[in-house]
């Protein structure tokens, strides 16, 4: 274990352009080369093992991985990230130290989260015995016998009630950390499914990949829709007075809804900013509560006053939540897609519409545009497609064709890492295809 290598930067939001990359590493390693999504980008010598990466301008899913070399160029140390692909608000890693013989001595819980919240409560577990953490959330371990296989394992519970647990096994003939193997992927399918051997339906580099299984989920659609509803009620109610649009028409609030079994998620394009647990800048925008299509239809959920008080020069950054939002879409096993509403007000943001467009077409997730005050030609080149909602009748025109959209999608559980399944081939056997590789 003293070749043992592990990021201290942990990236978990949107990240591109050039990025801090800090590693630590234990003393058999000599030296240490990054790369990212199998390109070198580092050469590292010696401590401090950091270096600062440019992760480009656009927005893409990768793979960060950092391998370690012992003093005669032997690869003796292995770690990896995922970048711009799901992740939780909050991750942490167990850093051994070892003493003169190898044997890890020592543990440090370092962690990150995107809002800079502090743990609350820390535990460590060696072989299920507790072993007390000190305020820094450090530990001396056991005296461990390397000839026989050890579990680590820690759990963190931080200030917002969000949990993480890690583990290690170190000694005998494996020292990894423990991961999952299965990855929820979205799919069209246009077909019935064949008979088909769970090895027939994608490929990797010419290889088979399994499929474990695929189901028909809930749908979640998130919504970017700007929190001033003027534009809306104008457009879909014009008669509109406030107590007066909803009371005694109850069933006006179930107007065109979208099929049952599908969630709606709203995401506020306007950004909060935070400091991370390592003083990054982090940039968070505002999602409420998951609303079951069977408690509103769209009229409803454009047009009402909803408690999110934000003045008219309040910078919108459009394109960034739409990004945001696709990110979002893609975490968890279900059908997904993202439905922007075109406001009047002007994108402040850091990226533009083309790349959060190639972002969501990389990750699998349909776009789709709004516009409450016409068909906006002068936006084609930014956003595509954009579909005029400026009267219930045009609404529900473009509900049928998102309805339709997801009643092809399907979620395929593969054998396979997140990004790899990104990336996979349909063979064409089982009438099945990667969202992600069916975008414009």
């Amino acid at each position: 274990m003293s070749a043992q290598l592990v990021f201290i930067s942990l990236f978990l939001g949107l990240i591109s352009g050039p990025q801090r990359v800090e590693l630590q590493a234990g003393p058999a390693i000599k030296s240490v080369h990054i790369l990212l999504d199998g390109r070198q980008v580092a050469a590292l010598q010696q401590p401090p093992w950091r270096a600062t990466i440019d992760f480009g301008t656009s927005i893409t899913p990768g793979k960060l991985v950092a391998a370690g070399y012992d003093g005669e160029g032997r690869e003796v140390a292995r770690v990896e990230q995922f970048v711009n692909l799901p992740r939780p608000a909050a991750e942490f890693v167990i850093a051994l130290q070892n003493d003169a013989d190898g044997v890890p001595r020592s543990a440090e819980l370092r962690w990150e989260h995107l809002m800079a919240m502090k743990p609350v409560r820390s535990s460590l577990t060696v072989d299920g015995q507790a072993v007390p953490l000190d305020q820094l959330t450090r530990a001396r371990l056991p005296r461990l016998d390397m000839n026989h296989a050890h579990v680590i394992a820690a759990e963190m519970h931080f200030e917002d009630g969000f949990s993480a647990r890690r583990e290690l096994v170190v000694g005998g003939a494996v020292s990894d950390t423990v991961d999952a193997d299965l990855t929820p992927l979205g799919v069209r399918q246009s077909t019935a499914m064949p008979h088909a051997t769970p090895g027939d339906c994608f490929t990797s580099d010419g290889s088979p990949v399994r499929l474990a299984a695929i189901e028909e989920s809930q749908a979640l659609v998130i919504f970017v829709l700007d929190p001033d509803p003027r534009e809306g009620i104008q457009s879909l109610n014009p008669k509109y007075s406030p107590g007066a649009f909803w009371n005694g028409a109850a069933d006006l609030r179930h107007l065109i809804p979208l099929d049952p079994g599908t969630r709606m998620r709203i995401l506020w394009p306007v950004a909060k900013r935070f400091k991370t647990t390592s003083n990054a800048s982090s940039v968070m925008f505002t999602p409420s509560k998951d609303i079951d299509s069977s408690a509103s239809g769209l009229v409803w959920l454009l047009t009402r006053f909803y408690d999110q008080p934000v003045s008219d020069d309040a910078p919108r950054q459009i394109a960034d939540a739409v990004g945001v939002a696709g990110l979002n879409a893609i975490t968890g096993a279900h059908r997904r897609a993202v439905v922007l509403i075109l406001s009047r007000y002007k994108d402040s943001g850091i990226h533009d519409s083309a790349t959060v467009r190639n972002y969501l077409a990389s990750i699998g997730v349909p776009l789709f545009v709004w516009s409450l005050s016409g068909p906006h030609p002068d936006l084609r080149d930014a956003w595509g497609v954009i579909d005029d909602v400026s009267s219930p009748q045009k609404l529900k025109a473009a509900a049928d064709r998102l309805r339709a959209n997801l009643a092809t999608q399907r979620v395929a559980w593969v054998a396979t890492d997140p990004l790899t399944a990104l990336r996979i081939q349909p063979t064409g056997e089982c009438g099945i295809t990667p969202l992600a590789h069916t975008q414009e």
